[in-house]
């Protein structure tokens, strides 16, 4: 690790990509909305990169770790200036408003995030209370990927990992396109919560799908239901296209993204991902559950009204090949859903998917013992409020009832589960279902 010196005068812009730490010797910076004085120490994640401003003559410490960075630039180049005049418009908006409900939107790295924390970080300075809610399932740095969290903004932060969640909730996938309309009426619930607790400013920040019909569809829907007084975003096109749409209905701030943003690969963020879920269960212990006194969301067939093997048998003979292996069966009139012991053959599968709907007009669903273990799935306590995540470590049946052993911080009572499409190996990295 390299340590060197950097004296900046008044009004400087420098740039810091990590890993890194920063000592502020002497002086005063503005960093991600917020004033740090001599004395202040912070730390840049490896991954992450962030301009600040000098606002007095300042001499700071630097050390960096191998890929670290911090050089002065152009401020021309960067955009600390115009994020603080994004953040002043929304502040003094809330004489008039009272209650601020900012929605952040923008493509993938285009700044949300740092944005994001900006605002609140600036209106936290001019003693607003403040409220975070992360919105990307797909990165989620305030709980678990897969959830929408709320945080109370108590201290200053840079990086919405240094805060502490204070409820989230689950909606079981790591895509908006997979989940868009549970990501929606968890962001407007969250938004509810965030001012029944007394919150002046809820800053709410998006995923990046913001491309094509269905993603500009999406946000538009977002928008329309958590009804924000202010809109920032970060992209010229998609700018345009919320003024025609929202006309004077919510007040729509154009704010400019990084020249140069730090790219992540697809690859550093699964790596974030599977931090995120370390962190998240890194105190949990296992409990374990009988299904005839939980509730099971989404988790067919343990959860539906069970076909006897020989009424099985006798409406559908083409599953004799795998009849062995069954150990639940369920049906309605377009789907018949199986739970077997270990998953057959492809081929045969879908030759008998085939054969079941050509004859009968019925979909077959077929899941495996080994699909189950190792879901990430939301834990439910009194009042239907989600209360934790969990994994589920396996899978017993018994003569009348289905055992299931549950990972999960949450030392009270369990009341449900609620299925996602995500499962986690030993390192908690995502891997498919099946796989």
């Amino acid at each position: 690790m390299s340590v060197a010196t950097h004296a900046l005068k008044a009004g400087e812009v420098a740039r810091v990509s990590g890993p890194a730490r920063i000592e502020v010797v002497d002086g005063e910076i503005l960093l991600v909305g917020n004033i740090y004085g001599r004395g202040s120490n912070l730390v840049v994640h490896e991954l992450r990169s962030y301009s600040l401003k000098a606002l007095v003559e300042t001499t700071l410490r630097v050390s960096l770790g191998s890929g670290g960075f911090f050089g002065v630039v152009d401020p021309s180049t960067e955009v600390i200036d115009d994020w603080l005049r994004v953040a002043e418009v929304i502040s003094e908006d809330f004489n008039l408003v009272r209650k601020l409900k900012v929605v952040v939107v923008g493509p993938p790295e285009s700044g949300k995030t740092t944005l994001t924390a900006f605002i609140a970080n600036y209106l936290r300075g001019r003693g607003l209370n403040c409220c975070i809610i992360e919105g990307d399932v797909g990165q989620e740095d305030l709980a678990t990927p897969a959830t929408i969290a709320l945080a109370v903004v108590d201290k200053p932060f840079i990086w919405q990992r240094e805060l502490s969640f204070s409820e989230f909730r689950f909606v079981g996938c790591i895509s908006p396109r997979n989940c868009s309309s549970r990501i929606i009426a968890s962001t407007v619930d969250l938004v509810n919560q965030a001012l029944f607790r007394g919150c002046d400013a809820v800053i709410v920040n998006t995923d990046g799908w913001v491309s094509g019909r269905d993603g500009v569809s999406y946000k538009l829907e977002l928008i329309r239901w958590v009804k924000p007084t202010h809109l920032v975003v970060l992209d010229s096109n998609l700018s345009d296209l919320m003024v025609k749409v929202f006309r004077e209905m919510i007040k729509i701030i154009r704010a400019k993204p990084p020249i140069q943003p730090r790219i992540r690969s697809r690859e550093e963020r699964q790596r974030l991902r599977s931090e995120a879920y370390k962190k998240y269960f890194m105190n949990s212990s296992v409990k374990t559950l009988r299904a005839s006194k939980v509730g099971l969301i989404g988790m067919s067939p343990l959860n539906c009204v069970e076909i006897p093997a020989s009424k099985l048998a006798e409406m559908f003979p083409e599953l004799s090949s795998i009849a062995t292996h069954i150990i639940r069966a369920c049906r309605d009139e377009k789907e018949l859903a199986l739970l077997i012991k270990s998953p057959p053959h492809i081929g045969l599968l879908e030759t008998l998917r085939n054969e079941i709907y050509l004859k009968y007009s019925i979909k077959l669903f077929v899941s495996s013992v080994e699909d189950l273990v190792r879901c990430l799935v939301g834990v439910v306590g009194d009042n239907m409020n989600e209360v934790a995540a969990g994994i589920i470590e396996d899978v017993r049946f018994e003569e009348d009832d289905i055992l299931i052993k549950l990972r999960t911080p949450h030392e009270g009572l369990i009341k449900g589960l609620i299925s996602s499409n995500i499962r986690l190996d030993e390192e908690y990295r995502e891997v498919r279902r099946g796989e």
